[in-house]
């Protein structure tokens, strides 16, 4: 998986270089100051603050000189992690002679002459850091051959630069950053230094540990460190099937290749760029940067992609939580989707709710507002990955739902997998709507509703809904408002599914029959958790008897309750159908066009 990954992404590095990484690179906030190495001494810059916007990297945006110049030093200057450092005490945190890294209260509560120059000191002649251990001594001997002796004079004049004027830079007192760059006027020299001193501290540190390094052939091997790790403390993650207890070796051109593939995707996460998409067309990657980062709730809009995809997150360290092989994904969907208005709702009464939705898409984007807003109040798209007890969700229907079918939604919209997006949607969108229902949410409900079948037509390819509905409102209008002697059919219900929406009809009629001032909807719920008729029946029965008084004149309801009563279905509760019976405008209340009787 990694291995494909990286050959991908050294095309791409050949192509643009580190600027591809320090391009993503944001550094902590704090302080900055830039030092000039000239002829006659140093010269120190007006020091700049950098506190970011982690979503926007708003100094990079200014296009601050100062500021882009610290991205890089900054990136080639940063540990390993904290449990890798120079400075033995902790107290400074840069890797190189060229860069002074220290938290500023630090300056005055625990940094001394001292740890300057033990600091100093390590970095004049690292083998004393590395002294102890054989393995490491020996990377460091290979280190320093390839590389070349640490540059004494300028480090020394360095260290008296520090020491002379660390304590007293008149700087702000935040709880953050001072980092200090020593640069050269000649931009290339100073990058090519600051590389150079960068690996000087980055191959004795860069594996795991140095006790699993090998040298074959004058070769180094050794265990990476990236998204997996061995402890001595923790020897389950050993391998303990194989004699030899480490996962694999690579060499150290791959594992920096490896480390430059995390701190870019680091980069990503720090700006919250989660998705990662990489193209696999090796010639487009030859030619041009084919690694697309979506925020949470971004997709590859109008484009199609066939690749690797990477869902990853940041911790204490860069992970991979989710990777995928996609083959020819399409943001567009092969069809139309319509969402209808299958009951039908005056959008002047809607308060706003969703009323722009009804009409015909043709992207996933658009599906993905849809599920979005109209099922999930608003919480889809920044959860997908999200741990349970963090979502913030005081509905619980809501909550559990979003759980059990935000990877399914995931794999369709994001990765082009249908698998069981509609058992899902169907099962999801029906516990939703009900409960919407029981809570009284009767314009959210016809939402849903309305949604929830224009999904199920779309996936199963019929459009029968609304013709059903239409017909059985006008028969039973019908029904219930003319004499039975004019028709004797007219007179009962003719088949299961008019029987299931005139259930709802009725149940709706008599719950509004209330003279409470808090109607209590959830009275609905015996209907839709029926198992069998004889529940619907006698909840019906229930509650005819405790608002029969109101109803002495009208007869159109007497005639609904009356064919509800004659009828015994043959088929299971058909839930979606008596939900339509009752968000639907109540036919007992609708005025007889001929009579006009109420």
């Amino acid at each position: 998986m990694l291995k494909d990954c990286l050959d991908i992404f050294e095309q791409i590095l050949k192509q643009e270089g580190d600027k591809l990484i320090t391009d993503y690179h944001i550094p902590a906030d704090g302080t900055y100051i830039i030092v000039d190495i000239c002829n006659d001494g140093f010269k120190m810059r007006e020091p700049f603050d950098i506190k970011l916007d982690k979503n926007s990297d708003k100094a990079l945006e200014t296009g601050d000189i100062d500021y882009n110049k610290a991205k890089m030093y900054d990136y080639y200057s940063k540990l390993v992690d904290m449990n890798k450092p120079m400075d033995t005490t902790k107290t400074i945190h840069s890797n190189n002679y060229l860069s002074f890294f220290i938290k500023k209260e630090n300056i005055k509560n625990k940094l001394s002459d001292k740890i300057i120059d033990d600091f100093y000191n390590i970095l004049k002649e690292p083998m004393k850091k590395y002294q102890s251990n054989k393995k490491s001594r020996d990377v460091y001997k290979m280190t320093e051959d390839e590389i070349g002796k640490v540059d004494e004079e300028l480090l020394e004049s360095i260290r008296s630069w520090i020491k002379g004027n660390i304590f007293k830079l008149n700087i702000n007192t935040n709880k953050d950053y001072l980092k200090i760059f020593f640069r050269f006027e000649d931009e290339d020299k100073t990058i090519e230094l600051y590389k150079k001193e960068s690996k000087r501290y980055l191959i004795p540190n860069i594996y795991n540990k140095n006790e699993y390094n090998e040298i074959i052939d004058n070769k180094l091997f050794g265990f990476p460190n990236d998204n997996l790790g061995l402890n001595g403390k923790k020897p389950y993650l050993d391998n303990k099937t194989r004699k030899t207890k480490i996962p694999y070796l690579i060499d150290n051109e791959e594992v920096f290749l490896q480390k430059k593939f995390f701190d870019y995707l680091s980069g990503c996460a720090a700006r919250k760029k989660y998705n990662i998409y990489i193209d696999n067309d090796e010639q487009k990657s030859k030619t041009r940067n084919t690694i697309n980062q979506l925020e949470n709730g971004k997709m590859l809009e109008k484009h199609d992609f066939t690749g690797i995809y990477l869902r990853i997150q940041k911790g204490k360290n860069l992970e991979i939580i989710d990777y995928d092989i996609i083959s020819n994904y399409k943001y567009n969907l092969k069809k139309a989707f319509y969402y209808k208005s299958y009951i039908d709702i005056d959008l002047n009464f809607s308060k706003g709710e969703n009323v722009e939705f009804y009409s015909k898409y043709y992207d996933k984007k658009k599906i993905q507002e849809l599920l979005h807003e109209v099922y999930f109040s608003k919480f889809l798209k920044g959860n997908y990955f999200t741990d349970a007890n963090e979502i913030k969700f005081n509905d619980n229907v809501k909550k559990r739902n979003l759980l059990m079918c935000r990877n399914s939604i995931f794999n369709w919209l994001y990765k082009g997998y249908f698998n069981d997006i509609e058992a899902v949607l169907n099962k999801a969108t029906l516990e939703i709507l009900k409960d919407s229902v029981v809570k009284g949410f009767n314009i959210s409900a016809i939402h849903q509703f309305n949604l929830r079948w224009s999904f199920i037509e779309y996936f199963k390819g019929e459009n029968k809904m609304a013709d059903f509905l239409n017909s059985v409102k006008v028969n039973l209008k019908e029904k219930i408002n003319y004499k039975s002697e004019q028709n004797e059919k007219l007179d009962t219900i003719e088949n299961d599914m008019e029987y299931f929406f005139a259930v709802g009809q009725t149940a709706y009629y008599l719950l509004t029959l209330s003279k409470s001032s808090n109607k209590n909807q959830s009275l609905i719920n015996p209907f839709l958790n029926a198992k069998n008729d004889e529940v619907i029946k006698t909840t019906l029965m229930r509650l005819y008897k405790n608002y029969n008084y109101s109803m002495s004149l009208n007869n159109k309801f007497k005639k609904l309750y009356s064919m509800v009563l004659g009828y015994r279905p043959e088929s299971k509760i058909d839930q979606d159908i008596l939900l339509a019976g009752f968000l639907s405008n109540n036919l007992v209340y609708e005025k007889d066009e001929k009579k006009g009787d109420a």
